[in-house]
């Protein structure tokens, strides 16, 4: 199970927050513990994210998420789906999609421009000083990338994004979430690509879109055809094994069980921005969260599940990942 930075929880809570709702009747209603509200450094599971999303959307009405000056109320993003769907390429769905929210709202502007071989969608906010800490900006983005690339079926490799503000503490979260150049303090917020996606055909039917749209915003947070790249395939093959201990085959056994070279496989994650090490430490630590989370195991038991010869190792691995020790954060956990 994936999980993600607890900033994006805090966030998405803060929304809420920022509109009145208490933060006791929030954990309440969502069955989460006020620790998320810390400033601490942790993580969440992304099941997590996506009933906060939920809760947010159906408490504040609001699809912006109190992030705008005027609200979208919950069904305008799907009203807009339904009719930008029916375009015969990526590139007029996009179009049609930015019409729609042109003339539904002037909080969010976005435009797209073809410039030869690289298409630009831009974004910007009327009020960014309503979305503190940028997250419904991040989120918003995220939102059109995932659903271009559902729409055609592909996910759609990003060359480069912009982001209006400096590098935030989250970065390593952003480049997991786009995989591409980053770039700070820039003008404006955007996202360029290849153009040639943009002739591509939808290949969604308006029942797709019903089980999408049900799904949401779960398949909004996951890229389309991530399944088929290196550290996607990488990360299966490590899970779905059989033994009771994590076992990680070395990187040339890694290569030939793909067929590949392993100077192939080292310069294909390289250009997914990751690496063999970065993948192992995620699945390590993802493991051993939802190990303490939901099981009564011992450190030392965890620690040899994920292939650690001792538990002094695994504990200085945890803090790296989580800059807590295990005993630590098991008893946040229960406060």
């Amino acid at each position: 199970m994936a999980t993600v930075d607890m900033h994006y929880a805090r966030a998405i809570l803060q929304c809420s927050l920022r509109r009145g709702i208490c933060a006791t009747q929030i954990m309440t209603e969502t069955q989460l513990s006020a620790q998320l509200l810390a400033g601490d450094q942790q993580r969440v599971a992304g099941e997590k994210i996506t009933q906060l999303v939920k809760y947010t959307w159906a408490k504040l009405q609001d699809e912006f998420m109190g992030c705008t000056e005027n609200i979208s109320k919950p069904g305008v993003f799907a009203l807009m789906a339904r009719h930008s769907l029916r375009h015969d390429s990526l590139q007029e769905v996009l179009l049609q999609g930015i019409h729609f929210y042109d003339l539904f709202t002037d909080d969010i502007k976005m435009q797209l421009v073809k410039k030869g071989a690289l298409a630009e969608l831009t974004i910007q906010f009327r009020h960014p000083e309503l979305d503190p800490g940028n997250f419904f900006q991040e989120f918003w983005l995220m939102i059109w990338h995932r659903f271009a690339s559902w729409v055609i079926g592909r996910k759609i490799t990003l060359n480069q994004i912009y982001f209006p503000y400096p590098k935030p503490g989250h970065h390593h979260e952003l480049k997991n979430a786009f995989p591409c150049r980053h770039n700070y303090s820039r003008n404006g917020m955007k996202i360029s690509f290849s153009s040639d996606y943009l002739s591509l055909a939808p290949v969604r039917t308006q029942r797709d879109l019903s089980i999408f749209l049900k799904n949401s915003p779960a398949d909004l947070i996951t890229i389309p055809g991530e399944e088929n790249n290196c550290r996607a395939k990488i990360r299966t093959l490590l899970l779905h094994q059989q033994q009771q201990v994590l076992c990680c085959p070395d990187f040339e056994l890694l290569a030939q069980s793909f067929n590949v070279s392993s100077q192939t496989l080292r310069r294909r994650l390289k250009s997914e921005g990751t690496s063999y090490a970065q993948i192992k430490d995620e699945i390590r630590r993802d493991l051993a969260i939802e190990k303490m989370l939901s099981q009564t195991v011992n450190i030392a038991d965890i620690a040899r599940s994920l292939g650690f010869s001792e538990s002094r190792s695994f504990s200085r691995a945890f803090k790296k990942w989580t800059d807590y020790t295990p005993t630590d954060y098991m008893a946040k956990q229960q406060e």
